[in-house]
């Protein structure tokens, strides 16, 4: 447990072998009650961890009255129904996660697990991605039990009152649907979410039940974000850092980097699948630029989705076209 400012503390929980190691989840205490933003996983590990960062302050989980939720990933959330159950706290959240996970965890009214992978691959096999290539992930998502329907379904534009803070709710999609960031005017502080991260390009894929064009929504949260008086950034993972701008135009050039090297992909030769482009391309260039063959299992299937979400971004923009054969999506210079 870290005080990152006067009565805003940093709550690290473990994600086990996951990268990248911890997710943060950040615990407010307004005037008269304390929020949450973030749960982690739903194991007995990360309950733990928060129980005992939460005595290190000297409040129990029943006193968390408020939960905000940055999006429904299983990291960010998991705990979420759990916690609700314990605390009777009030959720919010982005009214377009709830869809997800309708889609995601629920099946005729019934709680039916995570079937993300299994729909993820089937999704993947259409991009050309042989089943070969599909092996089991030796690290698999804890699911979320109990799930994190809100109380409150935010839309962006809200504040969110906790005396005397006021975070005011950002719509920021493109890693997920209903991404939210929120932002504290008077102190300048940005509580980023997957949105930003200080050194990490977080995947922005072209997942089931996103958007056509993930990319350019993430793009255009960038902008949203770059307009804003930020002293302080607050994560979803690594650590709080300062230099947003700076942090911003990183990723604007990451993701040019990647159309660039789509675009010598898919220059010469005949229609080629999101796979077989991404085979050609550089991957997690702090790891010494591994290729497609030497990423772990999640990063595979990550990665060919993220080149998706590029080559739907460039189909848009009229750079590339794409066609349907036997089942198979390829792309071709426009």
């Amino acid at each position: 447990m870290k005080e990152v400012i006067p009565d805003i503390y940093q709550l690290q929980l473990p994600t086990a072998d996951f990268p990248p190691g911890h997710v943060n989840a950040y615990l407010i205490q307004g005037n008269n009650k304390w929020l949450l933003i973030d749960t982690g996983w739903d194991t007995k590990e990360v309950l733990a961890s928060l129980k005992k960062q939460l005595d290190e302050i000297g409040i129990s989980v029943k006193d968390i009255a408020q939960i905000v939720l940055t999006h429904n990933h299983t990291d960010h959330a998991g705990l979420a129904g759990r916690l609700k159950r314990l605390s009777h706290a009030q959720i919010y959240l982005h009214k377009l996660e709830i869809d997800t996970t309708k889609f995601r965890f629920v099946s005729a009214d019934k709680l039916c697990g995570d079937k993300f992978l299994q729909q993820t691959d089937q999704l993947l096999r259409t991009h050309g991605v042989p089943v070969s290539e599909l092996a089991e992930p030796q690290t698999l998502l804890p699911e979320m039990i109990l799930l994190p329907f809100p109380d409150i379904a935010l839309q962006g534009g809200e504040t969110i009152s906790l005396e005397p803070f006021n975070f005011q709710v950002l719509w920021t999609p493109g890693h997920s649907p209903g991404h939210i960031s929120l932002y504290e005017p008077t102190r300048k502080i940005l509580f980023s979410g997957d949105l930003i991260l200080p050194t990490i390009a977080s995947n922005v894929g072209l997942h089931l039940q996103h958007s056509s064009n993930p990319l350019d929504d993430y793009l255009n949260s960038l902008n949203v974000i770059k307009r804003l008086e930020v002293d302080l950034v607050l994560p979803g993972h690594e650590h709080p850092f300062t230099n947003l701008p700076q942090r911003i135009e990183e990723l604007i050039q990451h993701h040019k980097q990647k159309n660039t090297e789509i675009l010598e992909a898919v220059a010469n030769g005949k229609p080629k699948t999101a796979y077989q482009i991404s085979l050609a391309m550089s991957w997690l260039p702090d790891a010494n630029k591994a290729g497609w063959h030497n990423l772990p299992q999640w990063d595979k299937r990550f990665t060919v989705l993220e080149t998706v979400a590029h080559l739907e971004s460039m189909k848009a923009s009229g750079k590339v076209d794409r066609a349907f054969k036997n089942s198979t999506i390829y792309y071709h210079p426009a």
